[in-house]
């Protein structure tokens, strides 16, 4: 079985350019998408993420603009939230678990049991948005409205045909990585394991100590890592280059990477998976 991935964009986020790469210099703030997934080709539409709430659960802010709504950007494919057969989470973020509550009760949202234990207790401060997590408690006391996975376990699972979730490790202790077979090779669903996928892989920021700031790593086969990670940077960079193992990666605020022979060859910036690249 093959699925072909869409793109949706339910807004902006806000994030100083420095958290994309480590060796980027802090103080330019850019806008980058807070991206959710469509599979489609199963019995159902399966989503992974769902953006975020509200702007003011954000740090530096954001924006949505027409035609971002949740339901908006569903309904362009022409279903609804109670079409979706389930939502996968690749983490619990504000600015990916925000629109949970407008999915029906009768839709299992999967996540990794790690990655809430960690939303619930308070260890990033408010990256997990309080309304987001009382929305999951709910789910948790209501019969079929949640499905834990173990992924520290258990081992990588397959929880739709085809489609296996793994641990990830970076960005959260819990973060999940989605593998999605297309037409054209396997796709994994990274979350904010990358930020920039290009820079991370081919055009990685070099040199010594410039203002403070550090240079993700110097050898020079070695991925560049994001400024926004709570696991070890021995952690990070492993799962950094197990994403290399895909045709395509598919990151939440970057455009998805196509990778050949373990390097990054090009970059897709339509809205469809498979689709057209440019080096």
């Amino acid at each position: 079985m093959f699925y072909e991935i869409r793109r949706l964009n339910f807004g902006s986020v806000t994030i100083d350019e420095s958290m994309r790469l480590r060796g980027i210099s802090p103080g330019n703030r850019i806008d980058v998408p807070a991206q959710g997934f469509l599979l489609l080709g199963g019995s159902a539409p399966v989503l992974v993420d769902a953006g975020y709430r509200d702007v003011s659960v954000l740090g530096a802010g954001g924006t949505v603009a027409p035609g971002q709504g949740f339901e908006e950007q569903l309904s362009k494919h022409g279903i609804g939230p109670a079409d979706l057969g389930c939502v996968i989470m690749t983490h619990l973020h504000r600015d990916h678990a925000g629109h949970l509550d407008k999915v029906p009760m009768t839709v299992p949202v999967v996540v990794n049991r790690s990655e809430l234990g960690s939303a619930c207790t308070g260890i990033q401060g408010r990256a997990y948005a309080r309304e987001d997590v009382h929305h999951l408690i709910d789910r948790v006391y209501t019969p079929g409205a949640i499905r834990f996975l173990d992924l520290e376990q258990s081992g990588p699972q397959e929880v739709l045909p085809g489609i296996v979730c793994r641990l990830s490790g970076g960005h959260t202790p819990g973060s999940i990585g989605i593998v999605v077979p297309t037409e054209e090779g396997e796709a994994y669903l990274c979350g904010d394991l990358f930020y920039d996928v290009e820079g991370a892989l081919r055009n990685q920021p070099t040199g010594t100590f410039t203002a403070g700031v550090q240079p993700s790593a110097l050898a020079t086969d070695d991925p560049a890592l994001s400024n926004n990670f709570t696991t070890s940077v021995l952690q990070e960079i492993g799962a950094t280059k197990h994403a290399l193992n895909y045709r395509f990666i598919v990151p939440a605020h970057d455009d998805p990477g196509v990778i050949e022979g373990g390097r990054y060859i090009g970059r897709i910036t339509g809205d469809v998976i498979p689709g057209t690249w440019q080096p």
